[in-house]
């Protein structure tokens, strides 16, 4: 009889609801966990949660689910800010760990964890795996192939207005009014950086391989925010633009803004001999057409070009967030067949720290050296 994990939720909150819940919950994934745990602090939304979705055990506190609900897997869903605490916890109870989003908000952190993963013998995924995505595997060999000639520089980042403004959080229920404010602090791991950007990242420095160096501005476009009858004065930046540098003089801007963002292409090669878009639509490459013609090469159609993510099959491919559920399986795999995640803690790290110097240089105006690799 193959092995069953038992996995535990921490955070009940927007993603969860929205995605993670119902992919953990589906019947076809009974042959690998078993769905066991879920926890939040907010009274009531975690025994609301498990009730809906026929979970067997909730808690309102973290370390009463590490130390009651024999789990073997631990998936943080919490603000950003709590990661690192409840990851270490979950590592020094001989947990594995899947993290949504960063792991931590500092290299410092993320070395701890990485080391006492390593003590213990668990495996550690840090959402985004973003180069299990064919289309930006396809991206990294046609820039290695020179299709745009000899590279010079990439774009990319995300925007969007707020939390505050997803429709998930209108209703007053335990369940959906989950309140937003948290992105806008400091201390709980905010910032357009951490929650959207990292993605992007992910995306660039797997194609483009290690930052070397790298240059910020950053500081914070509204005051306050809002939600329902609640404020909050915003402390963590909100509108953060970093230079960073690539091997061979490659140089991207990256942006992180909790703003109306604009239109453009997920990320965008420009070259000695062309350019290249990689967005909803395929990849996009562009020849000057007085010099070498026009060329165009799409990989796939928009759904498939995005999708065909392991593990992400049947009823999943129509749930929201499954590139989170698809790392998630990624843990489970590689803790049932004894593997090391290709989605790695040593990745996330280095995205961790190109965020930290990038706010270093914005405080100090000093470009700072990259230290970490993977």
């Amino acid at each position: 009889m193959s092995r069953i994990l038992k996995v535990g939720l921490a955070g009940c909150g927007s993603v969860s609801q929205r995605g993670l819940i119902p992919h953990l919950s589906q019947p076809d994934l009974r042959d690998r966990i078993e769905f066991r745990a879920v926890m939040d602090p907010v009274e009531g939304r975690a025994k609301a949660t498990a009730e809906r979705y026929h979970i067997p055990l909730w808690y309102e506190d973290y370390d009463e689910m590490l130390e009651k609900a024999d789990l073997d897997v631990v998936v943080i869903a919490s603000p950003i800010g709590f990661h690192f605490e409840q990851g270490m916890k979950a590592v020094q109870a001989g947990k594995h760990v899947h993290f949504n989003k960063t792991m931590t908000t500092t290299k410092a952190e993320a070395d701890e964890l990485i080391a006492a993963a390593k003590a213990k013998g668990v495996k550690l995924v840090a959402s985004p795996g973003q180069m299990q995505r064919a289309i930006h595997q396809e991206a990294k060999r046609l820039l290695q192939e020179g299709v745009i000639g000899q590279l010079y520089c990439a774009i990319t980042g995300r925007s969007w207005i707020g939390h505050e403004y997803e429709s998930f959080r209108e209703g007053e229920d335990i369940i959906s009014n989950v309140n937003p404010l948290w992105y806008y602090q400091k201390r709980a791991g905010g910032g357009p950086m951490y929650d959207m950007v990292v993605y992007s990242m992910h995306t660039l420095t797997g194609i483009l391989g290690p930052a070397k160096r790298v240059m910020g501005m950053s500081g914070i476009g509204l005051p306050e925010r809002r939600f329902k009858d609640q404020r909050v004065v915003v402390d963590m930046d909100d509108n953060t633009h970093l230079l960073i540098e690539f091997d061979k003089g490659v140089f991207a801007h990256v942006y992180g803004t909790f703003a109306s963002g604009p239109r453009r292409p997920e990320l965008q090669f420009s070259g000695s001999s062309g350019s290249m878009d990689l967005g909803r639509e395929g990849i996009k490459v562009y020849g000057d057409p007085a010099l070498f013609g026009v060329r165009q090469a799409v990989l796939e159609a928009p759904a498939s070009a995005f999708g065909n993510l392991p593990y992400v099959t049947g009823v999943h491919v129509n749930l929201p967030e499954s590139h989170v559920f698809s790392d998630i399986m990624h843990l489970v795999d590689c803790v049932l067949n004894d593997k090391e995640p290709v989605v790695s803690a040593e990745h996330a790290r280095h995205v961790i720290e190109i965020f930290e110097a990038g706010y270093r240089s914005a405080q100090t105006g000093q470009v700072q050296e990259i230290t970490t690799t993977f």
